[in-house]
């Protein structure tokens, strides 16, 4: 179920009353919670917490929106989404699936069934003879569950922490605990060039994919779906 929220959660539309919505992470704009949707190089400006915030006597206050978002975001909600009121009616979720706007488990089922992983990624992950507790791990990169920097920047939280793993610490983030670091990456070029794969351009998935769709003899092909496992 909770897999499910976070595939469906950006198919509920607040509708702004008083503006009482988060202005950062719901969807009242109807393109999804802009801090996600936001380019990293702009500024998440946490002192602004509701979306009656950027309201100024019962106008959007354009400059300020102007400052902390894109010029096609700020057009957008200037030009598509009416101002909150402010009275004592609190913002309504509108749920879009559904021609009233009411949840139901039917449509979201219908929807996470055809943005469901191919089952393909997880018939490799779970080889048989590998321990369960190396291929549950593997399942947690691939899904990226694991307490990293960037895991919790996806729920609004900005960790101080840093990898120490190499002489140039950077931010702990998945793709540089598990490739981009100096060590996980020396271990993953050992393996992958022995196995005639290339790195060159290629991300922390792409690499555990090659992995696995590498063409080699039958009876071999079982041997490459447990190397990222190990490796990571």
């Amino acid at each position: 179920m909770l897999e499910c929220r976070d595939n469906i959660e950006h198919k509920i539309i607040w509708q702004p009353r008083m503006g009482s919505s988060l202005f950062w992470f719901v969807n009242w704009t109807g393109l999804g919670a802009l801090y996600f949707i936001t380019p990293q190089d702009f500024y998440c400006d946490e002192v602004i917490h509701n979306v009656y915030d950027v309201v100024e006597e019962g106008e959007w206050d354009e400059d300020m929106l102007m400052d902390i978002l894109t010029h096609d975001l700020t057009l957008h909600i200037i030009e598509n989404i009416k101002p909150p009121v402010m009275h004592d009616e609190l913002d309504r979720p509108y749920w879009m699936l559904e021609a009233r706007g009411k949840f139901t488990v039917k449509y979201a089922w219908e929807y996470t069934r055809r943005r469901r992983d191919p089952r393909i990624a997880f018939k490799n992950i779970w080889v048989k003879g590998l321990h369960f507790k190396t291929a549950f791990f593997t399942w947690k990169v691939w899904k990226a569950r694991l307490p990293l920097d960037d895991h919790f920047r996806r729920w609004g939280y900005f960790m101080p922490s840093r990898c120490w793993c190499y002489r140039n610490p950077d931010e702990e983030t998945l793709a540089h605990v598990f490739y981009r670091s100096y060590a996980t990456h020396t271990i993953w070029y050992y393996f992958l060039s022995n196995a005639g794969i290339s790195m060159e351009g290629i991300s922390l998935q792409h690499a555990v994919t090659k992995c696995w769709i590498v063409q080699v003899v039958p009876r071999l092909k079982p041997i490459f779906y447990v190397p990222p496992s190990i490796i990571l």
